[in-house]
Formats: C-alpha cells, sequence, structure tokens
C-alpha cells in the first residue's frame, strides 16, 4: 500500500477542515486482542435467510462541544440492539480526522449540516440523510424492521504489520440493480492523556446533562470505534453481477498496513457493508475482529 499524507479542505458545510490520511507504520504488532494469532476458518455456504443489521455512521470532532451528546445517544442505541446495530466513528478537524468524512458530507449532505450528526444505513429519514441525535434511535428502530436479502461474511490474517481482509458478499434471493461493498478499519475504543485527544464539553455547566462538572474539554474521554482505515473507495468496490441469485456470492479482497494505535488498549475490528450502487442505502453490515474470521449471520 503507498505511504500517503493527504490533506483535503472540506467545502459546503458549517465547518471547514484539514485531514490527514495516516502515513504508514512500520511499528511490530505487539497487541493483545489476538491480532498475532490469526485464527482463519473456512466460511460456511451462503445461507437462505440473513439477520438486518444497521451502521450508524458518526460524523464528529473533537472540537466540537455537542459530540459528547450524540456519541452518548448513539452508545446506548447500539448497547439496545446488542449484535444488530453497529458503529463507525468519522472524525473531521482533529487528529483522528479522515478525509473520507468530508467526500462523504459533500455526497449527500445540504449545503449545510448540523454538526456533530449521524446517519443510519444511509438512508433519508425524516426528510435528512444526516441525523440530528434525537432522531437517531427512531431511524435505527426503522431500519431494523427492513427486510433483506444480502448479508457478509469477513476473513483476515496478518503477517508483520501488514492485514489480509476478506469480505465476502451473500444473496438469498435473485436480485436485480448494482451492489458494492465498503470495509473499515477500525479501532475500537481510543482514550490517550494527549491533549490533541481530549473531548470539547458544551455541557460542563448544565446541570442536567450526564456531562455536567466532566470538564471542558474532558481529559479522560473515550472515542469509540474510530475509523483508522477506508478499505474501499470512497462508495465501495463494485460486487459482481454474477452474485446477485439465491445462494450466490462475491469476494472482495483488500491489504492494508495496520497503523500504530492511538490508544494501549483498543482492539481493531472490521467493519464491511453492502451498498445499493444507486441510492447508497446501506443494506446490510457486518463486524469482526482482526485475525479472525466471522461467518453470516
Amino acid at each position: 500500500m503507498k505511504k500517503l499524507l493527504v490533506y483535503a479542505a472540506a467545502t459546503g458545510f458549517l465547518f471547514t477542515a484539514c485531514q490527514k490520511e495516516e502515513a504508514t507504520t512500520n511499528a511490530p504488532i505487539t497487541d493483545p486482542s489476538g491480532i498475532r494469532a490469526s485464527n482463519i476458518q473456512n466460511v460456511s455456504p451462503v445461507p437462505a435467510t440473513f439477520t438486518k443489521k444497521v451502521l450508524i455512521e458518526e460524523f464528529t470532532s473533537c472540537a466540537s462541544g455537542l459530540a459528547p451528546e450524540t456519541s452518548s445517544e448513539i452508545l446506548r442505541v447500539v448497547k439496545g440492539n446488542a449484535g444488530k446495530v453497529y458503529h463507525a466513528s468519522l472524525h473531521t478537524n482533529d487528529i483522528m480526522a479522515q478525509v473520507h468524512t468530508n467526500r462523504m458530507l459533500s455526497l449527500f449532505s445540504p449545503a449545510s449540516t448540523t454538526f456533530p450528526c449521524a446517519s443510519t444505513d444511509r438512508i433519508n429519514y425524516a426528510g435528512n440523510r444526516y441525523l440530528t441525535t434525537q432522531q437517531i434511535g427512531s431511524a435505527v428502530a426503522a431500519s431494523l424492521q427492513k427486510p433483506v436479502e444480502c448479508g457478509l461474511a469477513i476473513q483476515s490474517a496478518v503477517n508483520g504489520n501488514v492485514a489480509s481482509i476478506t469480505v465476502h458478499a451473500g444473496f438469498s434471493a435473485n436480485t436485480t440493480g448494482n451492489y458494492n461493498v465498503t470495509a473499515y478499519l477500525v479501532e475500537d475504543a481510543v482514550t490517550s492523556t494527549q491533549s490533541t485527544f481530549y473531548q470539547a464539553n458544551a455541557f460542563n455547566l448544565i446541570p442536567s446533562s450526564p456531562f455536567y462538572g466532566a470538564g471542558n474539554p474532558i481529559r479522560s474521554y473515550t472515542h469509540y470505534n474510530v475509523v483508522r482505515r477506508v478499505l474501499s473507495p470512497t462508495l465501495g468496490n463494485s460486487i459482481n453481477p454474477t452474485a446477485f441469485v439465491a445462494g450466490g456470492s462475491d469476494i472482495i479482497s483488500y491489504t492494508t498496513d495496520i497503523p500504530k494505535k492511538y490508544s494501549t488498549n483498543s482492539a481493531w475490528k472490521i467493519i464491511a457493508f453492502i451498498t445499493h450502487a444507486t441510492s447508497n442505502e446501506i443494506l446490510n453490515v457486518q463486524i469482526a475482529d482482526v485475525g479472525r474470521t466471522k461467518d453470516w449471520n
């Protein structure tokens, strides 16, 4: 993978940010989360049915004082729907920033976007694709009720500081249209004593808030499910149309360096999802530990 240091300015929003693609690191892997001992198992045949799961993509920043409330609500929804709702946090205007964040906002948002915000399966809910904190729970509930005819399995192995990742996209019915696979490498819990990771807190003086008295900024804040690598193109890799039949599948492979962790106690995850190529709606999503196999479910 090429070593990149890329900066891009966001346009068309309420904020302007300079984003950074991380440089490749050659530091040895010493992570205790299981990344050194890959456990690659075979993936089962494509099942007759899939469980519908939902992805919340959070657009956030350490510089946003409203971010703690939004993140807290997302985590509440994820916990309340364990195994069915997943979370990917896309940062802008801070040390964890990704150019992908602003690319996504520019593709789907109106001229101005309330920030921070979140998207559930990239659907338009109540007229908006990017939702306020108060809309997240009801939007997720609506998405979970949708029928689903596709799903994913994930395999990965690590050699040194390079991960080889295989995403299986499967279909349980004959399907028309075009579909893509997108994959993220995620660091699941980032807490740092460095000031660049401190979280601004607009609720520090509001007694009714759970963040009352936590400080502004919050110095011991944990940033969950931070996207560290976008493994696919912005809108994903095309799935071969030969897979669009009952029992059909396609395999998309990625190779990426494992960057230096932001937090010593975090773990690496892969989040992969299938989108409709025209509407960009996320139809189903899967999560797996790096170095492990996650079969269809």
